[in-house]
């Protein structure tokens, strides 16, 4: 989804973040054929695994992004101008272009809707997924896009992380370290998330995901400890072991938690020769991540006699072609107007 300043340039986030878009692009082409999605870890699907990998990421990036300037006009500027102008261009296209184009009631009746004043607050981040008379017949029906609703929870995280840096509480890292444990304790031991699944088949999506958020967060902020060359070998190695002993006794979801978070970072603040030029052609997973839904709606609604594959071969290079479009076209020029650290900022940094 969004990133943070220049954190990732010169590693591989930018090569880690669009494989986690492309396998949310996987995990939706399974379940717009009606087909059961890969699962991971027994509790998340694999769309739903690299939402995780998104959070962890987002928090890292996001905590440098703070530290680095702890403004909070400045702060929230440069968040919405990273996610808001793509949401807002996806609504518009999904609301104004594709749900007339496809919707099977009358346009008077479709633009009359409440429902679709409805969806259009979703570019406010008030999000409402359904578009009247729009693919009836999907195994997703109503809902041009489905993985928008993601993104408020995200800026929610960063207010979060906003309000906890006014408080003071994210220079005391050890009291946000705290914090988390606690988060993570409750939710999945006091509240027993993964029994909740089991009896409800439904996550506290807000919770789990601050996990992830918030972990990113605290490795960003013990980064000297945790992601030297050191740190990184006895932190996987703990990491792995512990997710190793929760998943043998039963506990997936605690071992996708336990794992997920420090692995990769430590991979992602690495710096890969081939790897690390995955964005040269510009930060497309964000784009990749919000126009893929759609365009394997309007495929398989336009070419329903193409199997699973044959979609496949159609929206992968549709979806990146689009992506493409958007970063030049819309989220660069956005955040050209990003607001600029303060130079007596910067000389206390490098001082």
């Amino acid at each position: 989804m969004s990133s943070g300043s220049q954190l990732h340039r010169g590693n591989n986030f930018d090569c880690i973040r669009l494989i986690a878009a492309a396998s949310v692009l996987v995990s939706h082409q399974f379940a717009l054929h009606d087909a059961s999605e890969p699962i991971i870890f027994g509790y998340q699907t694999l769309g739903g695994y690299a939402v995780m990998i998104f959070f962890s990421i987002s928090g890292y990036l996001i905590a440098g992004s703070w530290v680095s300037d702890p403004n909070l006009r400045r702060f929230a500027l440069r968040r919405l101008l990273r996610i808001w102008p793509g949401l807002l261009c996806t609504v518009l296209l999904c609301g104004l272009i594709l749900g007339p184009l496809v919707t099977e009631v009358p346009l008077r009746e479709y633009f009359g809707s409440v429902v679709t004043l409805k969806f259009f607050g979703t570019g406010l981040f008030v999000v409402s997924p359904f578009l009247p008379g729009v693919f009836p017949y999907s195994p997703v029906a109503y809902i041009p896009n489905g993985v928008l609703w993601t993104i408020p929870i995200e800026l929610r995280c960063y207010i979060y992380l906003a309000v906890l840096g006014l408080l003071g509480i994210v220079t005391r890292r050890w009291v946000l370290l705290a914090c988390l444990v606690a988060l993570s304790v409750w939710y999945y031991g006091i509240h027993d998330a993964e029994a909740v699944f089991d009896a409800t088949h439904t996550h506290l999506f807000e919770v789990e995901y601050a996990t992830f958020f918030f972990s990113g967060v605290c490795l960003y902020l013990f980064r000297k400890e945790c992601l030297s060359r050191r740190g990184k070998l006895v932190g996987s190695t703990a990491a792995v072991a512990l997710a190793a002993i929760a998943y043998i006794t039963g506990h997936e979801l605690i071992a996708a938690f336990l794992l997920t978070p420090y692995l990769v970072i430590a991979f992602g603040t690495a710096s890969y020769p081939v790897l690390r030029q995955f964005g040269r052609f510009g930060d497309m997973s964000y784009g990749v991540y919000i126009y893929a839904f759609p365009i394997q709606q309007l495929v398989i609604w336009l070419t329903p006699m193409l199997s699973i594959y044959e979609h496949f071969v159609i929206v992968v290079p549709a979806t990146f072609v689009m992506a493409w479009l958007s970063w030049h076209f819309v989220e660069k020029i956005a955040l050209g107007y990003k607001p600029k650290t303060p130079r007596v900022i910067v000389a206390a940094q490098g001082g």
